[in-house]
Parts: C-alpha cells; structure tokens; sequence
C-alpha cells in the first residue's frame, strides 16, 4: 500500500470512497473537487494499492497560517472492500507526517490538533490512540446526533 498526496488524477478515485463511506452527502464530486482545490490550505493523501484508490483523508489549516497552526483532521474514508486492516490507522500516521513537513516547508509548525466524529462512531478510539487526542467538547444536536471535539494542543 502506497500513501501519498493526492493529484488531480486521483479526485474521481477519492469520490469514489467517499460517496460509498457518507452515502448521506450530497454532490459528491463537487465537495471533493473544492476541497481540493484548497491547497495550500487543504490536502488530500490516499492510499492505494495497484489497481485502486482504498481510502484517503484531508488534512486542513484551521486557523490560518500562524508561527504554531492549528490542523485539522476534516475527513478520512476507507472503502468498505478495505476496511479491517489497519488502513486508516496507517493513512492517519503517515499522512499527518506529510502535512507537518508540508506545513514547515511554508515556515509554520503544527501547534495543535483538532478532529470532529460522531458520537459513538468508533473512530473516536481510533483518532485518539494515532493522533493523541482527547475529548474537548460535545456539541448537542450536529446533523444527526451530537459531534464529539477531540483535541491535542500537548504536540512535542
């Protein structure tokens, strides 16, 4: 498995995930085409094996670009076909490393991270033991239930 930055190329790949993995959003391609198109803001890095694209995540300035930023885990999917393996785990460790070095390239450290999921999504788990966030805050009634704030702001 191979994790890199996205290119152009690989957008109809990443709709691809994401329509299967949030069946409930709307204009699929639309959302990925102007999420991509946010660089240097926002990245987006996929993993894939030789034939297809298996996951990606996209990664955000969320503060703007300041001395210590704050980052932005926005949105990450796995294909169904791939789930199980220990792909997002993977494209989340590897991936924040690339938008840190990216980040530096443009004079800015990573002072925090921040990431949002359901309640009772499983990630949370996940998000916490890759990326050493914790439960900042609830908030009531987002979309279709409430949406758990993990945050990490003790970065080394």
């Amino acid at each position: 498995m191979e994790i890199r930055k996205a290119d152009k190329s690989d957008i109809e790949g990443i709709v691809n995930v994401y329509r299967v993995c949030f069946p409930r959003e709307l204009k699929h391609q639309l959302w990925i085409e102007a999420s991509f198109h946010s660089y240097p803001r926002g990245i987006y890095y996929v993993i894939s094996d030789e034939e297809r694209i298996c996951g990606y995540i996209l990664w955000c300035v969320k503060n703007g670009f300041r001395e210590k930023t704050i980052i932005e885990l926005e949105q990450i999917g796995v294909h169904p076909d791939s789930a199980g393996r220990g792909l997002g785990k993977k494209l989340i460790e590897t991936s924040v490393r690339q938008f840190k070095d990216h980040l530096g390239s443009l004079g800015h450290a990573v002072g925090a991270i921040l990431v949002t999921t359901s309640e009772g999504n499983y990630a949370e788990h996940l998000y916490q033991s890759a990326l050493g966030v914790s439960r900042a805050a609830v908030i009531q009634g987002y979309g279709s239930g409430s949406e758990v704030i993990l945050y990490n702001n003790h970065l080394s």
